[in-house]
């Protein structure tokens, strides 16, 4: 197995590690807001009332 084999499954990997680290970075966003939103009491108007 020579190195130019190799690169396309290398760059595979990298590409869906990226793709894994963009998801959990989202994850992480979303449990700080739900966080914020617990600890401060914010009262989020799922609807509105003209």
């Amino acid at each position: 197995m020579n190195g130019e084999s190799r690169l396309p499954s290398l760059v595979a990997v990298r590409s869906r590690w990226n793709a894994l680290e963009r998801d959990w970075q989202s994850v992480v966003v979303g449990a700080l807001i739900v966080a914020f939103v617990s600890v401060l009491d914010v009262h989020i108007p799922w609807t509105w009332s003209w």
